[in-house]
């Protein structure tokens, strides 16, 4: 296993454990914060921290209130960030794929400028992960047998989020996508790779964990959503 791997196994362990001492009912996103903490500390040491500043967001963020923050970060010794994590609950919110596909932008904006590499950690109940799999939006397009999953799964373990040319079949969750990135300059498409399910070949009772990491190549088109899916 790689770095990542042992901290998405080790988190995994971890909610089963959590499951057999009935806690369940206090899972949640908020409820992963301690466990991952304490596996990335396991691996970075000091360098981990918790809920920084993102610094493209929060540059253009003029309303009141809290800036947009990232879950973790591991800091480098040049003072930016090795490592961009963002978690995810699988849960049953209705705006459970718009939050990911958010936050796979979220983490795309940092990178290579601001951190070396980006990581998206959702963890859930295995028949959560499995509704989520089968949401329209999130499977291949039907009737393009190229197509892939929205994020890699199964047997791909890199597939890339297109955002321009529109995607017919996806236009309405992209829109809901990117409405809060609507002046931001992001990637025409964000290439990624998977790691897990961890542990393999769980129980639908299981707790599982996937790492989703954004792999970077430059140079990389870019564009504004404000120009192609929301022109007046």
């Amino acid at each position: 296993m790689n770095t990542y791997s042992k901290i998405a196994d080790g988190l995994a362990s971890w909610l089963n454990f959590e499951k057999r001492t009935k806690r369940e009912s206090l899972f949640s996103e908020y409820y992963l914060a301690q466990p991952l903490g304490q596996l990335l500390q396991a691996h970075f040491g000091t360098s981990v921290q918790a809920e920084v500043e993102h610094p493209v967001l929060s540059a253009t963020h003029l309303s009141p209130g809290r800036k947009p923050s990232i879950d973790f970060v591991v800091s480098n010794a040049n003072g930016g960030f090795e490592l961009a994590i963002e978690t995810k609950w699988v849960s049953s919110s209705t705006t459970l794929m718009r939050d990911i596909i958010r936050d796979v932008v979220r983490l795309d904006l940092l990178t290579p400028q601001f951190a070396q590499k980006a990581l998206r950690v959702v963890a859930g109940k295995k028949r959560d992960f499995t509704e989520l799999f089968a949401n329209r939006y999130f499977e291949p397009h039907p009737q393009h047998l190229s197509s892939n999953y929205l994020l890699p799964l199964g047997n791909h373990t890199t597939a890339s989020v297109r955002f321009v040319p529109i995607p017919k079949f996806r236009q309405e969750l992209f829109e809901k996508v990117l409405e809060i990135y609507k002046d931001q300059t992001i990637s025409c498409s964000i290439p990624m790779t998977r790691s897990g399910p961890f542990p393999r070949n769980p129980n639908s009772d299981q707790y599982e964990v996937y790492i989703w990491r954004i792999r970077k190549y430059e140079p990389v088109a870019k564009f504004k959503p404000s120009e192609i899916y929301f022109k007046t």
